[in-house]
C-alpha cells in the first residue's frame, strides 16, 4: 500500500507542468516616472537606477499569466501606455514607438564548451 501511495504522488509530481516565465527589459533615451499598472497580481514593473542615475530602463517582471497594462511617464511630458501578455512560456510586450524592448531570459545550456587552459610562462635560463 505504500509503495503505491509513493509511485502515486511521483507519478502526480511529475504531471505539473512548469511555468517559464520571462522578464521583459524597456528603454528609452529620457527619464521614466509615475509607473502605474493596471492589475498588479500579473505583472510588476521596476525601475533599474543605474550609477549615471539616468532612469530610462525599467523591467517588467511577470508574475502569474493573463493580459493587463501598464503606463509610465517620459521625459515629465508624454503618457505612454503598455500592453503586456503573460504566458506559460513568455512574456509579450508590444512595440511602442521611441522604445526598445528586449527580452531577458537564461541562455539554452547546449551552448555549454570547455576553453583552452591557458599557455604557461617559460622561464629561459641564460
Amino acid at each position: 500500500m505504500k509503495k503505491s501511495l509513493i509511485i502515486f504522488a511521483i507519478s502526480i509530481l511529475t504531471i505539473i507542468p512548469s511555468f517559464a516565465f520571462e522578464d521583459g527589459l524597456i528603454t528609452t533615451d529620457k527619464k521614466l516616472t509615475d509607473i502605474r499598472i493596471e492589475d498588479n497580481t500579473i505583472i510588476d514593473v521596476i525601475p533599474l537606477y543605474t550609477i549615471m542615475n539616468e532612469k530610462n530602463t525599467l523591467i517588467v517582471h511577470p508574475l502569474k499569466t493573463g493580459s493587463t497594462r501598464f503606463s509610465v511617464l517620459k521625459g515629465g511630458k508624454e503618457i505612454v501606455l503598455f500592453n503586456v501578455k503573460v504566458t506559460n512560456d513568455e512574456t509579450i510586450i508590444d512595440p511602442v514607438k521611441g522604445f526598445d524592448v528586449f527580452q531577458i531570459d537564461c541562455p539554452p545550456n547546449f551552448y555549454e564548451f570547455e576553453l583552452d587552459i591557458p599557455p604557461l610562462l617559460e622561464e629561459r635560463s641564460d
